[in-house]
């Protein structure tokens, strides 16, 4: 498991110098699809992305142990992260694909549902989100993906089994919900010419698709509605309680390697 994730942080689209060496406090984000994870108890139910569950935390902070004592990505010497972040220490966790109403993530990706994978993003932050497409738009939709947008990103929403189970039950698939939240979740173009960013980058240095829309009033957080990762995970209650993860850096990234755990249960990579 680890090697396979290894194995995706140093594929060029990760841009692993980028992340290391960044004043942002960008972080890897682990996510495990397919029968290594339940083999493994990588949660993806209550509490996946909270303290209490070994293998997410192992995992993930293998991967930065890894980051840091290889690839010296310590704090002040490589790494410029001005605050860094908690999901620095471990950020990983599985989709919920047993009661998920929609294929799992790594199926519709071309995998079939006995492999395993796990998927590699860059996550600026975890911003909780409580409510329904709406909320989550409109946080989407805020100074919070300045940088997403800046570099085109992909960035990551967590949907709550309640409101994922809901949805389809309304006959909406993940690809309508991804449209939706395209659709929704827009950044004034007032706030983005205000912001300081605006003012730090070069015209040109904005992609073509987010200054053609400026015009218009507001700017998509992503190019196409296909850059929005969309996962289920999360306690099996009756609570609309999401996670958006805005994207960072280039290029745009989203990193996937298969998971083939040995008889004595130890992990390892294949496939490209």
């Amino acid at each position: 498991m680890v090697l396979a994730a290894v194995q995706a942080i140093l594929d060029p689209e990760f841009n692993l110098r980028g992340v290391q060496t960044t004043d942002e406090n960008v972080a890897p984000l682990l996510i495990v699809n397919g029968p290594a994870g339940r083999r493994l108890g990588v949660n993806a139910g209550g509490g996946a992305l909270g303290p209490g569950w070994a293998a997410n935390a192992t995992i993930g902070r293998a991967v930065r142990l890894v980051m840091n004592n290889l690839g010296g990505g310590w704090p002040g010497a490589v790494s410029f992260a001005g605050l860094g972040q908690p999901a620095r220490y471990t950020l990983c966790l599985a989709e919920r694909e047993n009661d998920t109403p929609w294929p799992a993530l790594h199926v519709e990706m071309g995998y079939r549902p006995e492999q395993s994978t796990v998927t590699v993003m860059r996550a600026e932050t975890v911003i909780n989100v409580t409510g329904g497409l709406e909320e989550l738009a409109s946080v989407m939709g805020s100074a919070a993906s300045l940088f997403g947008i800046l570099h085109s990103g992909k960035p990551t929403v967590i949907l709550s089994p309640f409101t994922a189970r809901r949805l389809a039950g309304e006959g909406w698939s993940r690809a309508d919900v991804r449209r939706e939240l395209y659709t929704r979740a827009r950044l004034p173009t007032k706030t983005w010419q205000r912001s300081w960013i605006h003012a730090a980058v070069r015209a040109s240095d904005w992609p073509e698709w987010a200054r053609a829309a400026a015009p218009s009033g507001s700017i998509p957080v992503v190019r196409e509605p296909d850059d929005l990762t969309l996962i289920v995970a999360g306690a099996d209650l009756p609570i609309p309680q999401h996670v958006y993860c805005p994207s960072w850096g280039h290029p745009p990234c989203r990193v996937t390697r298969e998971i083939v755990l040995r008889a004595a249960g130890r992990g390892t990579m294949a496939g490209p």
